[in-house]
C-alpha cells in the first residue's frame, strides 16, 4: 500500500496539470474570440443594458469579436472599443469574403458539429409583461420620439427597394371561389375593402 506522502504527491501533480491544462484552455478560447459582422449600425453600451453609457458607434458592415454573452446581449471588440450591443444586430462567423464557410457559427461548433450544412434559425425569448410591470408603467416622450426616428419615408423606402432590384407591383383580389349549385361564394366571400 502506498504511503500517504505517495499519494499526496500524486495528487498534487495531478492538481498541476489540470491547471496548466484550464490555463491553455482559456488562452485558447481567448485567443478564437468567435468573429462577428455587425448587421445594422449599433451603439456599444459600456453594459448591457439600454441605459447604459454609450462606449462607441460601429457602422452595418463592421467587423470584429465577440468576447462574452448575457442573454440578448453580446460584447463585442472592434478595433480598440469593447461594448455590449444586441446579438441580433450582429451576424457571427467570417465574413462570406474572406474564403471561409458562410455563416460559419462558434468555433467549437465547427470543430464538434455535424460536416453537412444545416441552416439554423435562433429565436430570442423575451419574457412578457407582468401586472406589476404595467402598475408602474410611466409614459416616455422620448421612447416614441425614438420610435419615430425608425420610420421610412416613402422616398426612402423606394429608394432602398430600387438598390436591391425590388419594384412595386400590384396583386389583384382573387375571385371568390363558388361550390357548384349554390350562388354563394365559399368562405363568406363579398366584395375586397
Amino acid at each position: 500500500m502506498p504511503s500517504s506522502a505517495a499519494v499526496t504527491r500524486v495528487y498534487l501533480r495531478l492538481f498541476r496539470c489540470m491547471r496548466v491544462f484550464c490555463l491553455f484552455a482559456v488562452i485558447a478560447a481567448a485567443a478564437h474570440a468567435e468573429p462577428v459582422t455587425l448587421e445594422r449600425d449599433s451603439e456599444l453600451r459600456a453594459e448591457p443594458r439600454l441605459g447604459a453609457p454609450v462606449m462607441g458607434k460601429l457602422a452595418s458592415g463592421a467587423s470584429g469579436d465577440a468576447l462574452a454573452r448575457q442573454g440578448v446581449w453580446v460584447q463585442v471588440k472592434s478595433g480598440e472599443t469593447i461594448g455590449w450591443l444586441y446579438s441580433f444586430n450582429v451576424r457571427f462567423g467570417a465574413p462570406a469574403a474572406s474564403g471561409g464557410a458562410s455563416g460559419g457559427g462558434s468555433v467549437l461548433g465547427r470543430v464538434f458539429g455535424p460536416r453537412q450544412r444545416v441552416n439554423v434559425t435562433a429565436t430570442i425569448g423575451i419574457r412578457g409583461l407582468e401586472e406589476e410591470d404595467l402598475k408602474q408603467a410611466q409614459f416616455d416622450g422620448g421612447q416614441l420620439q425614438q420610435l419615430d426616428g425608425f420610420a421610412a419615408s416613402r422616398e426612402q423606402a423606394e429608394a432602398h427597394a430600387a438598390e436591391y432590384g425590388l419594384a412595386a407591383t400590384r396583386v389583384e383580389y382573387l375571385e371568390p371561389v363558388r361550390e357548384a349549385g349554390s350562388g354563394s361564394a365559399a368562405g363568406g366571400g363579398g366584395s375586397p375593402p
